[in-house]
């Protein structure tokens, strides 16, 4: 009887390893499936006088193909990746943007220099004033459509940032759940479901894309939990940490995201810290990307019309007129915190001092008995209050009003929208103020004009002309985008190599598994031919006599 004993460990075996490779080969092609590889080991036997007789084969399990360590890598990766394509993306645009050879502010700019050069040679030519003013509303609209655009960049970045959000949350509610059904089945029977692992590894790696994560798994229950890189949970067990987006109380066109706590807490996250996964490349982009190239655009466009308001302003038009503004450039604008507790108000303007406007936010704070202003980085901005009791400082004035409490805010920019609120006053080329006299029969005077065309020489912007400084600009972006695609080669390579070794590790070879179905049947028809053996000998013993 033990020859059957040992024929049917056999065939049962066989038949549990054919049933592990067969699922192995219809999900070979299923995304996240890990290989499964089925684990035998001796059935024991019996020890006696002539020998050890073994009891056969037993199935002691089914194995996952699974490591830790590299998953843990792959993870890594995925995150650094995610960041760097969804800012890639956003950043592109303003690349192409910018870089068009034949739709640009510089390209508008030089067009409207041209059309002024024309006019220098006949003033007087209703054709040439004509071009000249025609030139001078496309250059007004450019720096409008431009500034437009990135305006949209930004708001698209926002909805980016909450559908981000909406992605983590779904990614930890579903791995909270998963944890409690996982350590509910490995409880009852022993072992974790295989098939809920790699659902939850599936949800791990898609969290790990939308933000940087850290895991830790507990390898006998099935259990993984997550926390946040500095270490504040987003799942424990079968409870889950949700994220919140929402309008920033100091900037309504900015999203924020926040943590929220066990308590319902919202705590905002520093976005500096956030660097890896979707949501840090969308942060890297509109912090830093979009709001360099904003500025930029914004100071080309306000150093440019201030400039040329001036010199217009000095020359005569055509009918013998003072030469006025030929941009009309809107006035800063003060953003109130929403959680203000004072009712007071900020009324900022230019003070003419154009060349010290700096592209950059303020914060201007009440301390309870006078305000403060501070920069980006927080450094102490030098600030002097005039007799009108206003406050003055880098080109700006800012007249103060109401009731403000302690602690109160406000935040600016004086160069924000500048580009997309430019406007062109004069409505015809008649208002250009080619003269330098007030004469009107001095039809050929063009010595204001020759004024004007020298703006294009002038260093408006830092050390740089004009156009330097939107070339400037240009290259700044073009250099950011190729190192950022350097960056992302070079991280794509390590991941295909991970992703390579995973596949070894717990990836389905086709191949490998039909070698390996072919070997398994091979095993169950040797172990049926041991019962026909068996079948034989018995019969055998039956027949004598």
């Amino acid at each position: 009887m033990n020859l059957y004993n040992l024929a049917k460990s056999g065939l049962t075996s066989a038949q549990a390893a054919i049933n592990v490779i067969g699922g192995n080969l219809s999900n070979g092609m299923t995304p996240g499936y890990s290989r499964r590889d089925i684990i035998l080991r001796e059935a024991g036997g019996l020890v006696t006088n002539n020998g050890f007789y073994g009891y056969g084969v037993q199935v002691n399990g089914v194995q996952r193909g699974y490591d830790a360590f590299i998953n843990n890598q792959l993870r890594g990766t995925s995150t650094t990746l995610a960041g760097m394509s969804s800012r890639y993306e956003l950043f592109s645009e303003i690349d192409n943007m910018l870089g068009d050879s034949e739709s640009n502010p510089s390209v508008s700019l030089n067009g409207f220099f041209s059309a002024l050069k024309g006019l220098s040679d006949d003033p007087s030519a209703p054709s040439a004033r004509q071009a000249a003013y025609n030139k001078l509303s496309s250059l007004t609209n450019q720096f409008n459509t431009s500034s437009k655009r990135l305006t949209g960049l930004e708001k698209s970045t926002n909805l980016k940032i909450e559908q981000s959000v909406a992605d983590i949350n779904s990614s930890t509610e579903q791995l909270a759940r998963l944890n409690m059904q996982i350590e509910k089945i490995s409880a009852q029977g022993g072992t974790p479901p295989l098939d809920l692992l790699d659902t939850r590894d599936a949800l791990v790696g898609k969290l790990s894309g939308q933000i940087g994560i850290r895991v830790s798994e507990n390898i006998e229950t099935g259990r993984m939990d997550v926390t946040l890189a500095d270490g504040r949970p987003l799942v424990s067990g079968d409870r889950a940490y949700k994220m919140e987006a929402s309008v920033s109380p100091s900037d309504p066109n900015q999203t924020i995201v926040s943590y929220v706590d066990a308590s319902g807490n919202a705590t905002p996250l520093n976005e500096d810290r956030i660097t890896g996964g979707t949501l840090g490349g969308l942060f890297k982009f509109r912090n830093e990307d979009l709001v360099d190239a904003r500025n930029d655009v914004n100071q080309i466009a306000l150093q440019m019309a201030a400039r040329f308001n001036e010199v217009n302003q000095k020359g005569f038009d055509q009918n013998g007129n003072p030469g006025g503004d030929l941009f009309k450039i809107p006035d800063p604008q003060a953003i109130a915190n929403r959680n203000n507790a004072g009712d007071g108000s900020l009324s900022p303007r230019f003070s003419g001092q154009y060349s010290n406007v700096k592209a950059q936010d303020y914060t201007i704070s009440f301390n309870g008995n006078t305000w403060e202003v501070k920069g980006a980085d927080g450094h102490v901005v030098p600030h002097s209050v005039n007799p009108m009791g206003e406050l003055e400082f880098d080109g700006l004035t800012v007249r103060t009003s109401g009731n403000p409490q302690a602690g109160d805010s406000f935040k600016m920019n004086p160069t924000a929208g500048v580009a997309e609120g430019l406007s062109t006053v004069i409505t015809s080329g008649e208002a250009i103020a080619a003269s330098d006299s007030n004469d009107p029969t001095e039809e050929k005077n063009n010595k204001n004009l020759l004024l004007l065309l020298d703006i294009q020489n002038e260093k408006l912007v830092g050390n740089a002309t004009l156009t330097e400084a939107y070339s400037t600009l240009v290259s700044r972006v073009g250099s950011s985008m190729n190192a950022l695609q350097v960056d992302f080669e070079a991280t794509s390579a390590v991941h295909k190599e991970l992703e390579f070794k995973w596949q070894a590790t717990a990836g389905v070879d086709l191949n490998e598994e039909v070698m390996n179905l072919q070997m398994f049947s091979n095993y169950y028809n040797a172990n049926a031919q041991i019962i026909e053996v068996a079948n034989t000998m018995f019969d055998t013993l039956l027949s004598l006599r």
